[in-house]
């Protein structure tokens, strides 16, 4: 039986050609031609003054945290509707996760418990958009920017997506997207940021790179520019960047066909039974589909996943155990009172809407749920 699910890694002769190109270059390190070529095409499409890659998106994030200082006592706000990825390196670093709730069938947060939640510990938000949603990350960087309080976008789902006619990525002080191969953007494993303020853009290339001087011209040339900033290495290869630039070049292309395999299950499956809606969407919004979000009553839930389950179609909540993340074991001493994020996580399931999917594909899917509420 076919597995379907929101994997689909689309690799054709075009991407591998360019991998070829890239191998025989001399240099396939993060210092290779492709990366600062994938660099530059990352910032052009998003608009921001700079991007920069990264290994994966879960050490962009960590990057921005030691760009921040962030250390032991600090608090960084995120939704408890995040994956356990965006929380990992604020534990790292052996910080405080403080948790806001969502809006009641939304994935947007909820202004008035971000407000209560920032304190003078506060040193950054981290926005987390799931399955390809755009939030009201508008509001959520205006009450941060009231506060002087930094905002990263983890837009890890979110290629493409737009809000207000512009990019998700365009309205923190920093953006990290993950080019896993799940991803619209896949390099295998990596991921990039997006930074406008040209001193913090050096400063993470010095991170990056075992704190290679990038922000002042080194005296010391007895370090040849190294030693004089803490830095590790964080670096994406020139041969995943040169499939980065392949995948980017075909990222419009993939957001209309899953738009279009979206609306196909969403006409078929909404007018089956009122119990299920899609996800609440914001009017000015574009989203990019990595999945299609459904709601139905808590009762329902795991019964549907589970017969979708049977015929080989995943849902990732269940895939992925989802949870509020102040319930898993290694996120200790949080507040866990996040009651629309609880319920939203308990009613949600998704399905795939990939550009590898064909038609009888989504017409599986549909009849589960027909056969559900038959």
């Amino acid at each position: 039986m076919k597995k379907i699910d929101n994997c689909y890694v689309n690799i054709t002769d075009n991407d591998i050609e360019y991998i070829n190109v890239s191998i025989k270059d001399k240099m396939i390190s993060g210092k290779g031609p492709y990366t600062p070529l994938f660099e530059e095409k990352l910032a052009n499409y998003f608009g921001t003054n700079h991007s920069l890659t990264c290994s994966n998106a879960t050490l962009g994030i960590l990057m921005i945290l030691m760009l921040l200082e962030v250390k032991e006592g600090d608090e960084v706000i995120l939704p408890a509707t995040a994956p356990i990825m965006s929380v990992l390196p604020i534990i790292s670093l052996k910080a405080k996760p403080v948790f806001v709730d969502n809006e009641e069938n939304s994935f947007n947060l909820c202004i008035k418990d971000l407000s209560k939640k920032i304190s003078k510990k506060t040193k950054l938000l981290i926005n987390v958009p799931m399955w390809g949603y755009a939030n009201n990350i508008d509001e959520i960087a205006q009450i941060c920017n009231l506060n002087d309080v930094k905002v990263l976008e983890d837009n890890s789902h979110c290629h493409g997506s737009k809000l207000n006619d512009s990019y998700l990525g365009c309205f923190g002080d920093y953006s990290v997207f993950s080019t896993h191969e799940r991803k619209l953007i896949t390099t295998g494993e990596g991921g990039f940021l997006l930074i406008n303020n040209e001193v913090d853009y050096l400063k993470l290339k010095e991170i990056r790179s075992f704190g290679e001087a990038y922000s002042i011209k080194s005296t010391h040339e007895q370090y040849g520019g190294y030693g004089l900033f803490l830095g590790l290495n964080f670096k994406l290869s020139s041969i995943n960047s040169a499939i980065g630039i392949t995948q980017l070049d075909k990222l419009e292309w993939k957001i209309k066909k899953r738009t279009e395999n979206a609306n196909y299950i969403k006409t078929n499956i909404l007018k089956i039974s009122s119990k299920i809606s899609e996800i609440k969407t914001l009017d000015n919004s574009i989203n990019n589909y990595y999945s299609l979000a459904l709601l139905v009553p808590e009762k329902d839930k795991n019964e549907i996943e589970n017969l979708l389950m049977q015929q080989n179609i995943i849902s990732d909540p269940l895939r992925y155990k989802y949870c509020p993340l102040y319930n898993l074991p290694i996120v200790s001493n949080t507040n866990k009172d996040c009651y629309n994020s609880e319920k939203l996580i308990d009613q949600i399931f998704t399905l795939p809407t990939h550009e590898g999917l064909d038609i009888m594909d989504l017409d599986t899917m549909i009849d589960v749920i027909k056969k559900y509420y038959a």
